[in-house]
């Protein structure tokens, strides 16, 4: 009996196999290049992509007067309201701007997430440690706080402030920078659990995110973190997918980096959020590849297992890729595409996503019984043709726009696609 069944198991898996791979070989003969072929295949979460999950930093500073975002977005990142900014002195708070931002939320019914983070000079165990947050800041805000008191104090007055306001917080920034972090793992271990452990006697229900390190050099802080036990107090891992100046397809094997250090230290079974990623450096000066930067950037990490997206940012003026034109307002072709993308996935159920290896990508969806797909190659412009088997009517463009399918071959090129 237990030979039978052994065999069977071996014939499930082998039909299963071959399923997969008539699946993916039904696309192989419609490719611009015979001699394409699939080379990966992403298998996203099997529920539908929530609105949470197309979120945001906005910035808000004072004196930039941004108005409230002209389209939909699923939640965003707070600036400007750090420990060092809400605490001056030691007792002596200024809540004015975060009570802005409460009161914002409040009116758009659009959840926050809070850094907790930044040590004011005060209360500095390094006073002299050089900082990057912005220009101006003091030092002393990258180390760790002398009094681990002051922290838990810290911790406690906000959480009880904004108490059913913000229910959504995360430790620090960036902790493997040392212009960010300049105390040790251990250090920041013990500062997470204590705010874990604050946050959630005031509030059961609210979700805490890990500290978030960035690129590919934030891997071994994160390793090492997890091994020293900071996973247990948070509920999200949380993570900055920068690339540089390289395309969102180097999102794919940084998010797969993380995602194997989160099963190899036991918290595979947490979410993991990019809590802070775009192009701050360099990226392409036309704007029809920034729109599809921004489009395959919220694609690919979904398709990848990121499950929830803070876009860096909003109506920030000096990077490459802006979503609004210098009035703060007026979309961009970036913000336009933001805004389709969204569109495209909220509701649906991602299935797959595979990458050939001419750099043709195909990612299907499923919304409610009618299956779409998306389709962009990362590296040429080209021609598609579709299968027979999708039933394609129309074609839907970045910028908005639909076109009926007029023949059975559709321009391919660095833009995503929704075939429907």
């Amino acid at each position: 009996m237990e030979d039978l069944l052994k065999a069977r198991r071996r014939l499930y898996r082998m039909d299963k196999y071959i399923v997969e791979c008539l699946t993916l070989l039904l696309l192989v003969p419609h490719l611009s290049s015979q001699e394409s072929r699939p080379v990966m295949t992403l298998t996203p979460a099997p529920y539908r992509i929530p609105s949470s999950y197309f979120s945001m930093n906005i910035l808000f500073h004072p004196a930039n007067r941004v108005p409230w975002p002209s389209v939909p977005i699923g939640g965003w990142r707070t600036s400007h309201v750090n420990w060092a900014e809400l605490e001056l002195a030691k007792n002596q708070w200024n809540f004015d701007l975060l009570d802005k931002y409460a009161g914002w939320s409040d009116q758009h019914q659009l959840p926050i997430l809070m850094s907790l983070t930044y040590t004011p000079p005060w209360a500095s165990s390094m006073p002299a440690a050089p900082t990057d947050v912005q220009a101006g800041n003091p030092s002393g805000l990258s180390g760790p706080p002398t009094d681990m008191e002051d922290w838990r104090q810290f911790v406690r007055t906000v959480a009880t402030r904004y108490k059913g306001r913000i229910r959504t917080w995360e430790i620090w920034n960036e902790p493997n920078r040392g212009k960010s972090w300049a105390g040790s793992v251990d250090n920041l271990v013990d500062l997470t659990r204590e705010a874990y452990r604050i946050l959630k006697e005031v509030d059961p229900s609210c979700t805490v995110v890990s500290p978030a390190p960035t690129e590919k050099t934030g891997l071994s802080f994160l390793d090492s973190f997890l091994a020293h036990g900071g996973g247990q107090y948070a509920d999200v891992i949380g993570y900055h997918f920068y690339v540089g100046n390289d395309s969102p397809e180097a999102m794919v094997p940084l998010i797969a980096s993380v995602k194997a250090i989160m099963a190899k230290n036991h918290v595979a079974n947490k979410p993991l959020w990019d809590t802070e990623a775009g192009w701050i450096s360099k990226a392409p000066a036309s704007d029809e590849l920034k729109a599809a930067y921004v489009a395959r950037a919220f694609i690919l990490q979904w398709a990848s297992g990121v499950s929830r997206y803070y876009w860096y940012a909003w109506e920030i003026q000096n990077v490459p890729i802006m979503l609004v034109q210098r009035d703060n307002a007026t979309l961009t072709a970036g913000g336009v595409a933001f805004a389709t993308v969204q569109r495209w996935m909220t509701g649906a159920v991602m299935t797959r996503c595979t990458r050939f290896d001419d750099g043709l990508w195909v990612c299907e969806l499923n919304n409610q019984g009618v299956t779409s797909h998306i389709v962009w190659n990362e590296n040429q412009d080209g021609e598609f043709s579709i299968p027979p088997e999708w039933n394609a009517h129309a074609v839907n463009l970045l910028n908005g726009a639909k076109r009926p399918i007029s023949s059975r071959a559709i321009p391919v090129g660095i833009q995503p696609t929704l075939v429907q």
